[in-house]
């Protein structure tokens, strides 16, 4: 009986250890493939990158404004993030209605390496405009043609706030040229006025101011000859009435000494 005990523990640990060693066994596998599946993926990938075609896209805005000055700008680059310098690439513009304006316009090189623009005035007509750029790359002999295509949109709203803008800025500017003129006008008549009062005033010091020191000499004269001419007057209106005076008196006495004769009795 303790034998059979001891077997079937035997047995359980032996399942348990082979358990053990078929867990390791399956982990190692698991591993084993992860790894080489990351090692062909890191090869493909390596490869890809090393024989990938040239990378093209772009660089410019896509909201404008009518009459705007616009650009389309694209961007070159090798598969290692080289910028490509020797590119020939060309600008297909359609309007909303997918008409042409502008078909097959060479771009032309930035300062920046790699860059490739056009410039262009965005056109009245409000929608959505289609940009289509093909750059033809030299890679290792042979002629690539990379194809991107992309849009801008100019704006009704936009339009919208630079006419209403436009519309309060020239009344502003019409305000301004009236406040200008009105100010010119009145500084004109301010300056007429300025003329006249010294005209007045010239002419007050050149004629009045002297018909007023002849008139004042004229009064002092006319006092001076009042003054001798009273003096005068005064002077015989004394010696009148003291000759009178005298006639009187002698009169006087003259009677006063007949009338003493009469009643004397001489």
């Amino acid at each position: 009986m303790d034998r059979l005990k001891n077997f079937n523990s035997y047995k359980k640990r032996d399942f348990s250890f082979k358990k053990i060693n078929f867990s390791k066994k399956y982990l190692f596998i698991s591993i084993f493939f992860i790894l080489l599946i990351i090692i062909i993926f890191y090869f493909i990938f390596n490869n890809n990158f090393k024989n990938g075609d040239p990378l093209i896209k772009m660089v410019s805005g896509t909201e404008y404004i009518s009459g705007e000055q616009g650009q389309v700008i694209v961007r070159l680059q090798d598969n290692k993030g080289n910028a490509i310098t020797d590119a020939n690439c060309v600008l297909s513009l359609l309007y909303p209605d997918k008409s042409y304006f502008l078909i097959d316009i060479p771009m032309i090189p930035t300062s920046v390496p790699g860059n490739y623009y056009h410039p262009f005035i965005t056109p009245e007509r409000e929608g959505i405009y289609e940009e289509h750029i093909v750059c033809k790359v030299n890679q290792n002999d042979n002629i690539l043609d990379l194809h991107i295509s992309y849009s801008f949109h100019v704006s009704t709203g936009l339009n919208l706030i630079v006419e209403v803008s436009r519309a309060q800025r020239e009344q502003y500017e019409d305000l301004v040229n009236r406040v200008n003129y009105l100010d010119s006008n009145l500084s004109y008549k301010m300056k007429d006025l300025d003329t006249k009062i010294n005209n007045v005033q010239n002419y007050i010091d050149t004629n009045v101011m002297d018909k007023v020191s002849e008139l004042s000499q004229n009064l002092n004269d006319v006092n001076a000859s009042l003054n001798n001419s009273v003096d005068g007057i005064e002077s015989r209106m004394n010696e009148t009435m003291i000759e009178n005076f005298d006639a009187l008196y002698q009169r006087f006495r003259e009677s006063y000494n007949a009338m003493a004769s009469i009643f004397s009795g001489e």
